[in-house]
């Protein structure tokens, strides 16, 4: 079966409009998290006494955690720009899970483990505004993004490769303890209410 092009897909007004709204909502996004995470970065939260933590001396690992988001984004954007339908999907996929993190990150206000390390990324952290943040821990944003992108893709080879990579990533922010095990554990459990969520927003182009 051939696959439609984009311009079999822009002509369609429905896919035109959740593509428009998808693409306005993430601006809007991208604009507003700096002020939100300067306000999270500001209060008080609570200090959680993690038994995984206490077994694992902290590490520096932001470069191989940053080879693996950003090569693994590539890759699912290039995939993309060849599947317009794929594309929708992850753009609302992501919209989706950034605002679940905004009122879950609200409603569970949590102190940064001890020894954290910052984790540099430059790409992600120019969305955070000047400062690094250590308070946006549950969920762990970075985990959770894969394994969103995993549930996104079709093929079953290309779900293993990102679920894979989700998993290292997750191991390797609890090794600089950037985040609490709870927040790795529940990276991998949100997708699964999340994905379906954008699926239904993108319907019938996914």
């Amino acid at each position: 079966m051939t696959k439609k092009t984009w311009g079999q897909f822009l002509r369609n007004n429905s896919f035109r409009n959740k593509l428009a709204a998808g693409i306005i909502l993430l601006g809007l996004l991208i604009a507003f998290l700096p002020y939100y995470f300067a306000f999270i970065e500001a209060r008080k939260g609570i200090l959680i006494d993690d038994l995984v933590l206490d077994f694992i001396q902290s590490a520096n690992v932001s470069i191989p955690t940053f080879i693996i988001i950003w090569s693994i984004s590539l890759w699912y954007l290039v995939k993309s720009f060849k599947d317009p339908a794929l594309m929708l999907l992850i753009l609302w996929g992501f919209n989706v899970l950034s605002i679940s993190r905004i009122i879950s990150i609200y409603l569970v206000p949590l102190e940064p483990p001890a020894d954290l390390i910052e984790l540099i990324d430059p790409i992600t952290n120019s969305f955070y505004g000047a400062k690094f943040i250590t308070k946006d821990l549950f969920f762990s944003g970075h985990t959770a993004t894969l394994v969103c992108l995993a549930l996104c893709l079709k093929e079953r080879r290309d779900q293993v490769i990102v679920f894979t990579s989700a998993i290292i990533v997750g191991i390797l922010v609890l090794i600089q303890h950037v985040h609490y095990t709870i927040d790795v554990i529940a990276a991998f459990i949100f997708p699964f209410i999340l994905v379906p969520i954008a699926k239904r927003i993108c319907a019938p182009f996914n």
